[in-house]
C-alpha cells in the first residue's frame, strides 16, 4: 500500500490507498457530484456542485488553474478528478475537497493534486485548521490548498491568510471571482460545447440565488461615523488610528471588487494594480493627502491602467486615464484624440481632457470634451493646448468627476456609486483607448 502521492509517477487507480479506504469503488462514492442530495445551500452541497462544476466544463477549469499557475490543465490528454471529504489522519478535521489532475488514458499518472477548504456565509478561513491540513497534506504529497470563501483578494495567487511553513502553496478564490469567471466566460462565447454552456450558466444561476455566497455591499458600520470625522478634517490634520484602520479595511475590500464587478461587465480582465503593502500604502494615501487612489490593469498589461481617485474631503470620485498619441504635432495630436471618442459624442459633457507636455508642464485647467468637438467642427485652435510649452504633446488625461453628497457616508450607496462610475468611465473612455 502506497502512503505518499509522487507527482509524475504515481498510478491514478492507487489514490485510493492514499486516503486509507480499502477499494476504488470506496473513493469513488466520494467523488463530486453535480446534484448531491440535501439542502443544497449548505457547505458541503456548494463545495460538491462547484467542483462537480470544474470537472465538468474544460474552459472553466483551465481558466480557474491557469490563473493559479496549473498551466498543464491545458495540455492534452489530461483529465480532472474532484472529490469531497476526503478522510485525514482526524477524523473530525478533513478537507473539504480534493482535485486530482492525471495525464494518459490506458493507466493514468497523477500530475498535480491539490485540496480545497471551502467556507460560505460570514465564516472565514481559519488558519489554523488550514495548517493542520498542509501538515496532512505534506505527509501524502500534496503541497498546495486552494481555499474558497466569501473573502476578496487581489489576484488568486494571494490569500487571507499566511502559513507559518513557507514552502507551501495556498491559492485563494472568492465566490464573486468564481461567478464573474463564469460569467465571462459565458458571454464572451469561450465555450464550445452547449451543454457546458448550460452546465455553466445553472452553476452561476445557483451561485448568485445562493443565500450564503455573496460579494461586497456595504462598507460597514462604523463607515458612516468615520468618513464624517475625517471630512471635518483638513488636509494637514491627522486621522485617528481606529477612524484609519475603519476606513482603510472598509476601502480595501470594496477596491477588491470593483475589479471583478468591472471585470463582469465588461470584455476586459481588470485586475488591481498592487506595489508592495496595499493596507501600508492606503493608511499613507488616506492620512496625507485624505485621497486613496486605486490603480487598475487591463488584461494584465502593467502598461494598460486608469486610475480611481477616491476623495474624503471634497467627496468625490475621480476617474482618469492617460492616453499617449505619438503621430503629428499638438494640434494633430489633439485631433486623432478626439477621433476616439466621436461615436460616443453623448457622453462628452461629463469627459473632461488635459494636455500634458514635457516635464508635465500643462495649463491645468481641464477642458470639456464637447467642447473640443465644437473647436474641432469650427477649426479652431484647441484650447487645451499651450504652445508656451512645445508644440508635442505628452500625453492626454482624460478624466471624469463625480461629488457624491450624501452618498459618500453611504455603507451600501457609496459602493453602487463608485461601481456605477467605475463602470460608465470603463464604457465610455477606456474602451476607446
Amino acid at each position: 500500500m502506497i502512503k505518499k502521492i509522487d507527482c509524475g509517477k504515481t498510478h491514478f487507480e492507487n489514490l485510493y490507498q492514499i486516503f486509507k479506504y480499502t477499494s476504488p469503488e470506496e473513493l469513488e462514492s466520494k467523488r463530486a457530484r453535480l446534484f448531491p442530495g440535501g439542502n443544497a445551500d449548505n457547505e458541503v452541497s456548494t463545495t460538491s456542485i462547484f467542483l462537480s462544476t470544474l470537472s465538468a466544463v474544460k474552459e472553466y477549469r483551465e481558466e480557474l488553474l491557469s490563473q493559479v499557475g496549473i498551466k498543464k490543465i491545458c495540455n492534452k490528454n489530461v483529465s480532472l478528478h474532484t472529490y469531497t471529504e476526503l478522510q485525514s489522519g482526524s477524523k473530525d478535521d478533513r478537507p473539504d475537497g480534493l482535485i486530482v489532475i492525471t495525464s494518459g488514458k490506458l493507466k493514468p499518472i497523477i500530475e498535480w493534486v491539490c485540496f480545497v477548504e471551502v467556507k460560505i456565509g460570514n465564516n472565514t478561513i481559519d488558519e489554523s485548521q488550514v495548517e493542520r491540513y498542509a501538515t496532512f497534506a505534506r505527509e501524502i504529497g500534496v503541497n498546495s490548498i486552494i481555499t474558497v470563501s466569501n473573502d476578496l483578494v487581489t489576484n488568486p495567487m494571494q490569500s487571507p491568510i499566511k502559513l507559518r511553513k513557507r514552502s507551501f502553496n495556498l491559492f485563494h478564490w472568492s465566490w464573486t471571482f468564481l461567478q464573474v469567471t463564469a460569467q465571462r466566460l459565458i458571454r464572451t462565447e469561450s465555450i464550445e460545447d452547449e451543454d457546458h454552456i448550460y452546465i455553466l450558466s445553472e452553476f452561476k444561476r445557483y451561485v448568485d440565488s445562493h443565500k450564503k455566497l455573496s460579494n461586497y455591499t456595504s462598507m460597514g458600520k462604523e463607515w458612516k461615523e468615520s468618513v464624517k470625522h475625517i471630512q471635518s478634517l483638513d488636509t494637514k490634520q491627522k486621522i485617528p488610528p481606529l477612524t484609519l484602520s475603519n476606513v482603510v479595511e472598509s476601502y480595501i475590500q470594496e477596491e477588491k471588487d470593483i475589479s471583478l464587478q468591472l471585470t463582469s461587465r465588461s470584455q476586459f480582465h481588470i485586475e488591481l494594480l498592487v506595489r508592495g503593502g496595499r493596507k501600508e500604502a492606503v493608511e499613507k494615501m488616506l492620512q496625507n493627502r485624505k485621497v486613496i487612489t486605486s490603480e487598475f490593469m487591463l488584461n494584465q498589461d502593467k502598461n494598460n491602467t486608469f486610475s480611481i481617485d477616491v476623495d474624503f474631503i471634497r467627496q468625490e470620485i475621480r476617474c482618469y486615464i492617460g492616453i499617449v498619441v505619438t503621430k503629428g504635432k499638438s494640434q494633430a495630436q489633439t485631433t486623432a484624440l478626439i477621433k476616439m471618442f466621436e461615436s460616443e459624442s453623448g457622453y462628452t459633457d461629463c469627459i473632461l481632457v488635459n494636455a500634458f507636455y514635457i516635464r508635465n508642464k500643462s495649463k491645468r485647467t481641464d477642458v470639456p470634451l464637447a467642447t473640443l468637438f465644437r473647436e474641432k467642427e469650427f477649426a479652431e485652435p484647441y484650447s487645451i493646448l499651450d504652445k508656451s510649452f512645445g508644440d508635442e504633446v505628452k500625453y492626454f488625461e482624460v478624466k471624469t468627476k463625480d461629488l457624491l453628497g450624501r452618498d459618500f457616508r453611504s455603507t451600501k450607496n457609496f459602493i453602487i456609486k463608485l461601481e456605477a462610475i467605475a463602470g460608465r468611465f470603463l464604457e465610455q473612455v477606456v474602451v476607446h483607448r
